[in-house]
């Protein structure tokens, strides 16, 4: 790592080890290697910066002086003396991660680093963070999320193939480097930069510097993107505000680093200025088309790319062979559980029904404009096979009393025109890339999963995800369908809601009461676990014996936080203590949640959301993990279930991955293998060529069996 932050082809690179790993150990220790680099760095004093349109090719903060300012000395002390307040301060290293694993960089920097190494950190974080980017400069590493770099950095052009000359005038009006231009005509475009700003018209036309944030006020020694993944989409504020931060070396830290397609790859690469893949049009000629014309090479030469920017070591990697980690081992088993009489007719039914609505879209070649709504076919065939009180479908609950009363003020024109948003059924989540469950709609008329957009709605990471908007989201803005209906009309009869299924509202398996066969299996192997750790002390000799019993927990993982609810219910009826830990909840509860399951012996289950607990976690305390339904990208997956297979883990680790025999469920084991090949195809890890992206149209005809 030392030796790749000194590369001449970029400062830094990719740490893609697996999870578990310890790349947050890995980055520590980095810091404390390079500290007296670092601290050089920051004691350098820079020059009083005049206010100017914000280069974001300067890493280094250097300005520009036309030579004919020199000699002017009386009107440079001027400008100094009404600047000196806004001078660039030279700072230590900044991390960006999500909000839920802010508190365990925190945790780990308290724990892992002696006193004696007089390393200083500050969470960056919330509404009384400092305005002052000096304060900043202060410590050794900040702390921050990456919801506030996308509120305080600004952010780059969104590239665009087709739009070269667009991009090319607003870089220029801006001041942008040309570096990031998909333009041929990068060299004109940086020179009439350059010329623009000798003249004073950038220094007119932007005044970024001054207008942005702290984060973006300062000259970084290096940027840490933990969970980098989070910019896969190169196209979203969050990718181009990271890819604004001005710093001299760069790092992302993804166990995951490509998950959907080659795509993925060029936002890092852009962050990281590696050349001459940083430019889009470069990337694509020389690896993402490739690829496309031919697999086997196009990854030969992907390989080469990655070998000097990628860092990369899994459990199963050997040095002078021996493993480089010793692990207890992992156990993954595929449980098939059939579906009762009542439950195989409904799903049947479902199937067909949507199968038929399938081969209408394709005789008319409409496939790629219903994509969205086959999509929800899809959800309610996998919710299906979990419980079908999912697929019934029932209102969410208002989501708050601002919400209700802030619709109340809403014209009727407006607050139909939001219903219509929710009911049309085409919108897809833009943060999970899903039909949206309990979905809720933005003033700004965006459609997100609640449990997406919940963590928000309250604190200072408020900004919309969605792509393009710059609106601020609170609980007064944000609506679900019974807050709109209810406004609507003074009745709301829940009942004329139309069901995504046929089926009676009176069948018997239709209703929360109804434990369903992947519950009920759920529930078998959590109730054998309890039975194991009972057998266990019963042949304990004394009680010391019994205390150095470690309890058997389990993690349980669904992408629905309905599923959750009705597992909540069964493990009430059987007397099972758990915790929980979902995307609405704050990060107190979280941390509470995590800290009570770690800690608590009677506390023996976690029930998670796979939105919310495949990040960062360190849930070590589990030695089971029980996944109850499958997601598009088996990564998120692997993620979830290295919250218990990890550095710290001292039992063998079992998970259960619940599937239905004979559903769709089938056939997305059979996509997520595809998924896996492509990604250790661009690792290297394999022979194969594969490629995957979105679901394409022969995938969908592969899900509905046509």
């Amino acid at each position: 790592m030392v030796q790749k932050e000194k590369s001449v082809h970029c400062a830094g690179g990719i740490l893609a080890d697996d999870q578990g790993l310890g790349k947050t150990i890995s980055m520590i220790a980095l810091i404390l290697k390079q500290q007296s680099l670092q601290s050089k760095f920051t004691a350098d004093s820079s020059p009083p910066i005049i206010l100017e349109a914000l280069n974001l090719d300067d890493d280094d903060g250097n300005n520009e002086v036309d030579v004919k300012d020199i000699g002017k000395d009386d009107l440079r002390r001027k400008q100094v003396a009404s600047t000196s307040q806004n001078r660039r301060p030279a700072a230590g290293t900044l991390v960006v991660c999500p909000a839920s694993i802010l508190r365990q960089w925190a945790h780990e920097l308290e724990e892992k680093v002696s006193s004696s190494a007089e390393l200083s950190f500050l969470v960056y974080h919330g509404g009384t963070r400092t305005k002052d980017p000096r304060e900043l400069a202060k410590y050794d590493i900040v702390l921050t999320t990456y919801s506030i770099v996308s509120n305080e950095v600004p952010r780059l052009h969104l590239v665009d193939d087709d739009d070269d000359e667009i991009e090319q005038k607003n870089m220029e009006k801006y001041g942008i480097s040309s570096e990031f231009a998909s333009s041929k005509k990068r060299k004109q475009t940086s020179n009439a930069g350059r010329k623009g700003k000798k003249k004073g018209k950038g220094h007119r036309d932007s005044q970024l510097d001054c207008g942005s944030g702290s984060l973006a006020r300062v000259r970084w020694f290096r940027v840490i993107l933990d969970e980098a993944q989070t910019i896969k989409n190169h196209r979203t504020q969050v990718a181009r505000a990271c890819s604004g931060l001005r710093a001299k070396r760069r790092w992302c830290l993804s166990g995951t680093p490509m998950q959907n397609s080659i795509d993925d790859l060029y936002s890092y690469f852009r962050f990281l200025k590696y050349e001459p893949y940083a430019v889009y049009s470069s990337f694509c000629n020389s690896i993402k088309y490739p690829i496309s014309r031919n697999a086997i090479q196009g990854y030969k030469k992907l390989q080469a790319v990655l070998r000097i920017v990628l860092l990369r070591r899994t459990k199963e990697t050997r040095i002078n062979g021996e493993a480089i980690i010793k692990l207890p081992p992992k156990s993954i088993c595929l449980k098939e559980v059939d579906f009762s009489t009542e439950e195989r007719a409904f799903y049947l039914k479902l199937e067909a029904d949507s199968r038929q609505q399938f081969k209408a879209y394709a005789a008319a070649g409409t496939v790629k404009q219903n994509y969205a709504n086959i999509l929800l076919m899809l959800l309610r065939l996998r919710q299906a096979c979990g419980h079908p009180i999912l697929v019934k479908g029932y209102y969410s609950e208002a989501i708050s009393r601002d919400s209700i009363l802030m619709a109340r003020q809403l014209p009727k024109e407006m607050l139909l025109h939001l219903l219509y948003q929710l009911e049309a059924s085409l919108a897809i989540c833009p943060v999970c890339s899903d039909t949206p469950e309990d979905p809720v709609v933005t003033m700004c008329s965006h459609v997100f999963c609640y449990q997406c957009v919940s963590d928000r709605l309250t604190g200072d990471d408020n900004l919309c995800p969605a792509a393009g908007c710059k609106e601020t989201l609170g609980t007064d803005l944000v609506f679900s369908q019974a807050t709109l209906k209810t406004t609507i009309c003074d009745e709301f009869d829940s009942n004329a809601a139309s069901s995504s299924s046929s089926h009676s509202e009176e069948s018997s398996i239709v209703h929360g009461s109804y434990v369903s066969s992947k519950i009920k299996a759920t529930v078998d192997i959590l109730s054998s676990l309890s039975n194991e750790f009972y057998l266990t002390h019963q042949n304990q000799e004394c009680e010391d014996d019994w205390n150095s019993v470690k309890p058997v927990k389990a993690i349980v993982f669904s992408q629905w936080t309905g599923m959750l609810d009705l597992v909540e219910l069964s493990l009430n009826q059987s007397l099972i203590q758990y915790r929980r830990l979902d995307g609405t909840m704050s990060l107190n509860a979280r941390d509470k949640a995590v800290r009570e399951f770690n800690n608590d012996p009677e506390v023996t289950v976690m029930l998670m959301s796979l939105k919310a607990g495949n990040l960062g976690l360190n849930m070590v305390a589990a030695c089971h993990v029980i996944l109850l339904d499958l997601w598009w990208n088996p990564t998120t997956e692997d993620q979830a279930i290295d919250r218990a297979h990890r550095i710290g883990q001292t039992r063998p680790v079992t998970v259960t991955r619940l599937t239905i025999k004979d559903t769709v469920e089938d056939r997305i084991l059979a996509l997520q293998e595809e998924k896996r090949k492509m990604v250790s195809s661009a690792f290297g890890e394999d022979n194969a060529g594969s490629h995957a992206a979105r679901l394409t149209v022969e995938d969908l005809k592969y899900l509905f069996m046509i």
